[in-house]
């Protein structure tokens, strides 16, 4: 394996920001995390990501007017530009813009001032292992205490009951009284996930958050999940996260569904109501470790997605279009 170092480099006073913000042990380079070193958040643009959960995350945090960035990684080693082709802007006879790909980790503060870290960007396309250990190293030597990553998950679950969690990580009391929705599964490989098992293989504690977003809603943002994953590493780190303008949104979103579904043809509503049924089933069902083995006869994730889909291009818009984040 290449040099790991050569993947990154610290912004110049980066160290000296970090042992204000979080004391002078906090980047000992002990190789090991301590009780009081700093949350590292986490999230790579690329792979699953329903309801843009994590991109929406991710935008709001990046909000904080004091952000300083600490470390920047080599995005032009790590990205597949012809897989990925970054945007640019032609005005009239002239390239006037260029978005290049960027892989950043940012010292941010929560509402009540405590700072945290957060690392964001695209997944990299190739040399994981290096670019793992590279964030491996740098973890170390900022002293980090955990490793927090979320994203967005399709699931057949209505719009109108809670957004559930599947947690994930080496630390059972972190993992909370979440139901447990899967048993053993073997599913394609992200960055974030192979991040995570790489830090807790050398003694790191890790989370993870998978939100659950109705299957219909995957391709269109859904901040109910968003706030679910703020609330829930919330509750983790004691962080007190911002997230006035995702839930801002929450009623008009949910507004915006409910019309659209109303407006629908009878097989998109009964599907939905199909849904609502079955999650209420499973819900009394506490006693049931695996909540995906109740038996239902209802339209697979593709059907429902379909007829969703087909639904909102007859109507020209998509629900929650108005929730961007500010």
């Amino acid at each position: 394996m290449l040099d790991p170092k050569a993947l990154y480099a610290f912004e110049p006073q980066a160290l000296e920001a970090v042992e204000t913000a979080f004391g002078a042990g906090a980047h000992a380079g002990a190789g090991e995390s301590s009780g009081t070193g700093p949350v590292l958040l986490h999230f790579f643009e690329g792979f699953m990501d329903a309801g843009e959960v994590g991109e929406q995350v991710v935008d709001h945090l990046l909000e904080d007017p004091e952000r300083k960035r600490l470390v920047r990684f080599d995005a032009d080693r790590l990205v597949d530009y012809r897989a990925r082709r970054p945007a640019m802007v032609f005005d009239r006879d002239r390239w006037t813009s260029y978005d290049a790909p960027a892989l950043d980790l940012y010292l941010l503060h929560d509402s009540v001032g405590a700072p945290f870290l957060l690392l964001s960007g695209p997944e990299p396309d190739v040399e994981w292992e290096r670019f793992a250990t590279a964030v491996r190293q740098v973890v170390e030597q900022l002293g980090v205490r955990l490793a927090v990553n979320f994203h967005g998950i399709p699931m057949g679950v209505p719009h109108t009951r809670p957004v559930g969690l599947t947690p994930h990580g080496n630390r059972e009391d972190l993992l909370g009284l979440y139901p447990r929705w899967f048993e053993k599964v073997q599913v394609p490989a992200s960055v974030a996930a192979m991040l995570e098992y790489r830090l807790a293989e050398h003694g790191h504690d890790v989370l993870g958050f998978a939100a659950h977003v109705p299957h219909y809603l995957a391709r269109t943002p859904y901040p109910q999940a968003a706030v679910a994953v703020l609330e829930a590493v919330q509750a983790a780190t004691g962080l007190v996260l911002p997230g006035l303008s995702l839930r801002a949104k929450l009623d008009e979103v949910r507004a915006d569904i409910d019309q659209q579904i109303a407006e629908g043809d009878d097989e998109l509503r009964g599907a939905v109501i199909g849904l609502e049924q079955q999650y209420d089933a499973v819900a009394g069902a506490a006693d049931r470790e695996n909540l995906l083995a109740e038996p239902a006869d209802l339209p697979s994730a593709d059907e429902l997605g379909r007829a969703f889909e087909a639904f909102l291009a007859e109507q020209g818009d998509t629900p929650g279009a108005s929730g961007d984040v500010q």
